[in-house]
């Protein structure tokens, strides 16, 4: 009896998923629990923002609990370049969601410029832009509709759903932008972020309907504090950092906002995040621990691997599982796309805002 009921609560789940993405356009986008580990995905201004190349590969396996196959790929580089005046990089992202055993694929490939601004000695502000291609696929033969689920009896036979004649993916443009203040005091660096993703709101109906991808507006504001000043790269046994922060995303209905604070000693990392998806300390409600390390090669480039889990601790989801994501970050500070050999010598070049320092 117990499987019966998971089995249909998974069923009902499906077609929750399969509804909002076909007709009332309701989708939102991929989460990741490591946000901070995947910053150009949540704001194109991020392109850039510090010195040298960084290369970032994030994998989520979600709701494991379930049968179906929900996992979340993004992949993520970026290179800055301080010897074109005015300039902050320029980066490529591509990102790929598969849903309910592969019955709905969402891709996404795109480009980021940005720009950066010198305000003083100790802030700056840049600017990034996201041009991307977005597809979305889903593959009638083996969906599952409400017309066809029984209480009891489970999948009762074919569904009187008519599927369209033209089952190709649907195939649009997409656009989004985002800005950020960054500010050194002392030993403190604080970075604080908007963007807007979805601009034009895309059409993304599989069907002969109107269905607009929902804007998604993100703010986000974090702190990177270093207890031992003047240390330069990651050089020394007792490296002491926090780093709190707090995000939230905004996209129709649904409103999400994480808090937490990541820590660094000693080439380790670990954190702690809450996450709710409405204010309501009831619903949907997540508790995220991460863990990882930072190996380098040298003071100036390093490979940084990350894992989260992230758990349920609402009774009204739990069914759904647990969550897990990997990423693995390449960082090369002293990368640059013109005039390798030339020493950098800006306002800001080398001062702590040009580092890695996370």
């Amino acid at each position: 009896m117990i499987d019966m009921f998971k089995t249909l609560n998974i069923r009902i789940l499906l077609v929750f998923i399969l509804t909002s993405v076909m007709t009332v356009a309701e989708a939102q986008d991929v989460n990741f629990s490591q946000y901070f580990n995947n910053p150009t995905y949540y704001n194109p201004a991020y392109v850039g923002l510090s010195m040298g190349f960084k290369a970032r590969l994030n994998m989520r396996k979600q709701w494991t609990g379930l049968s179906g196959n929900f996992q979340s790929y993004s992949f993520s580089a970026d290179i800055a370049d301080r010897n074109i005046p005015g300039a902050g990089g320029i980066g490529f992202i591509a990102t790929s969601a598969v849903e309910g055993t592969g019955k709905i694929k969402t891709t996404e490939i795109g480009a980021i410029p940005s720009v950066r601004i010198h305000v003083n000695r100790y802030s700056i502000v840049q600017f990034g832009a996201l041009v991307s291609i977005m597809s979305r696929q889903v593959d009638w033969n083996n969906l599952v509709f409400s017309d066809q689920l029984d209480p009891i009896l489970g999948n009762t036979g074919p569904s009187n759903f008519t599927r369209p004649g033209n089952q190709r993916p649907v195939i649009f443009p997409d656009f989004s932008i985002g800005g950020i203040y960054q500010l050194k005091l002392s030993h403190m660096i604080g970075t604080f972020g908007m963007a807007v993703h979805h601009i034009t709101q895309p059409n993304q109906s599989f069907l002969q309907d109107v269905a607009p991808l929902p804007r998604k507006w993100v703010a986000h504001m974090d702190f990177i504090i270093d207890f031992q000043r003047n240390r330069g790269y990651y050089n020394r046994a007792r490296d002491i950092k926090i780093n709190p922060g707090i995000l939230f995303e905004s996209q129709s209905n649904l409103n999400i906002y994480s808090i937490g604070v990541n820590a660094y000693i000693s080439n380790i990392y670990f954190g702690a995040w809450y996450r709710n998806e409405i204010f309501d300390q009831a619903s949907f409600t997540n508790i995220i621990w991460m863990a990882g390390i930072n190996i380098p090669f040298n003071d100036n480039s390093r490979i940084k691997l990350m894992y989260s889990f992230d758990m349920k601790v609402s009774q009204n989801t739990n069914f759904t599982g647990p969550s897990h994501e990997v990423s693995l970050i390449l960082e090369l500070d002293n990368a640059r796309l013109i005039n390798p050999n030339k020493i950098i010598t800006p306002i800001l070049s080398r001062s702590s805002l040009e580092c890695s320092p996370f």
